[in-house]
């Protein structure tokens, strides 16, 4: 795939979707309502591609991209569910989170950190990554039972609740729930959850600002640089987003 001419991914991440300055981003649940289809990539492939590499793509290439975003697209479904006013209060929840953890209230593979991401397990939690004692997919483990804290009770009542509600998973689906909580510029590698703990679909729900999800992008470091995604989806803030 070609390159960008990016150098710094928060760079890029700015041109393809601006946050708002000053806001960070969080992951929940998510919820159903009336389907919409994943827009189309904001740009001209087959233009990026010429002024990069000086040619133009193949129709091999071409019907190759087309054809990745195809199958993306068919295993995505995006809904609008929480309404402004929902999104504030689990906003504040999350937030009563984030203080509970800086004062060292949850067990100790509850909370995860990273550079301009934190992330909080409950009801079960994985090792990933750098965790790992042998890299690669397939290579992730639970915690024992209980090394996690239970999924709070506004968990259910705010989210999962109104997931069932409309449908989207059915009753008793979710015994984990993780609030992935993103400084801006802050981001996650390309993955795919793990396919040996995780059933499908995962839900997720987007808070306190829009961002987008990136498909099939390939990263470098030092410093880190990415290569145009086959998808790009735009994730507004309150919407569900649902990948099988």
């Amino acid at each position: 795939m070609a390159g960008t001419g990016y150098t710094d991914l928060r760079e890029k991440l700015k041109s393809m979707m601006p946050y708002r300055d000053g806001h960070k981003g969080g992951g929940g649940g998510g919820g159903g309502s009336l389907p919409r289809d994943p827009p189309e990539p904001p740009y001209d492939r087959k233009r990026r591609h010429q002024e990069d590499s000086g040619s133009e793509p193949s129709d091999y290439e071409e019907q190759k991209e087309e054809e990745e975003a195809r199958k993306v697209k068919s295993g995505i479904r995006q809904l609008r569910l929480f309404s402004a006013e929902e999104c504030a209060k689990i906003e504040a929840r999350i937030e009563d989170v984030v203080s509970r953890a800086e004062k060292g209230l949850y067990k100790e593979h509850t909370v995860d950190r990273a550079p301009l991401r934190n992330k909080y397990f409950f009801g079960e939690g994985y090792t990933y990554g750098s965790q790992l004692q042998r890299r690669g997919p397939g290579q992730e483990r639970l915690y024992p039972r209980g090394e996690v804290d239970a999924i709070p009770e506004w968990v259910h009542d705010l989210v999962i609740r109104k997931l069932v509600e409309h449908r989207v998973i059915p009753e008793g689906f979710v015994n984990s729930a993780v609030i992935n909580d993103y400084q801006p510029g802050g981001c996650i590698v390309s993955h795919v959850d793990p396919i040996h703990i995780f059933e499908r679909p995962i839900v997720s729900v987007s808070f306190f600002s829009d961002s987008a999800l990136c498909f099939g992008c390939k990263f470098q470091f030092k410093p880190i640089r990415v290569s145009e995604p086959v998808l790009f989806l735009p994730v507004k803030r309150g919407s569900v987003t649902v990948l099988r």
